[in-house]
């Protein structure tokens, strides 16, 4: 009989099919990880891009004064579903007398995108707080007074539809504004 001691030609194809499937399995993971990280990389993203112009937006509108006078009108802001526009006492006097540094400020929404003005009076200043990922953005009175509703909704790629590898976010906030004398 043979001294030495070899592998059968079975032998060897049985090894090299387990490290083939020990390779396929591993692969398999590898790519199912990262796209699974693409995804919430890109769901970040867009949540992060809402969440930005959602705050700026509050911390503003906040800071509106309404009218204690008459609570039930909308007067001191005027909300029209593409379209916020509100009165803001910067002198801090406890109204708006529309004299500089009293001021109105604005956010539309305009195709793709929520655009900030600081100063309706001077204009020229608009600012985008978005990155084009905006697919809709609503600015309605609330069913409170000096109340206003604000729905932002963000597609990662606007141009194609909402998918698993194309997430979309909607955030929703509701702003009182200070009951102050607006005369």
């Amino acid at each position: 009989m043979n001294k030495y001691k070899a592998f059968t030609l079975t032998e060897l194809l049985i090894a090299a099919v387990l490290v083939g499937l020990i390779i396929l399995t591993v692969t398999s993971v590898d790519i199912t990880s990262r796209r699974f990280f693409n995804v919430v990389s890109r769901r970040a993203k867009v949540q992060d891009e809402a969440k930005i112009a959602m705050e700026h937006i509050v911390k503003n509108v906040q800071r509106g004064i309404g009218d204690v006078t008459n609570p039930g009108t909308s007067e001191g802001f005027s909300a029209s579903g593409s379209q916020v526009e509100v009165q803001l006492d910067v002198d801090g006097d406890g109204r708006f007398t529309g004299i500089p540094p009293d001021k109105k400020i604005r956010y539309t929404y305009n195709g793709g995108k929520i655009v900030y003005d600081p100063d309706i009076n001077i204009g020229g200043n608009e600012e985008d707080l978005t990155a084009n990922m905006v697919t809709n953005a609503s600015f309605n009175q609330g069913s409170a007074p000096n109340q206003v509703d604000v729905t932002i909704e963000v597609l990662h790629n606007p141009s194609e539809a909402e998918g698993l590898e194309n997430p979309k976010t909607t955030l929703t906030s509701s702003i009182i504004l200070r009951a102050m004398s607006c005369r």
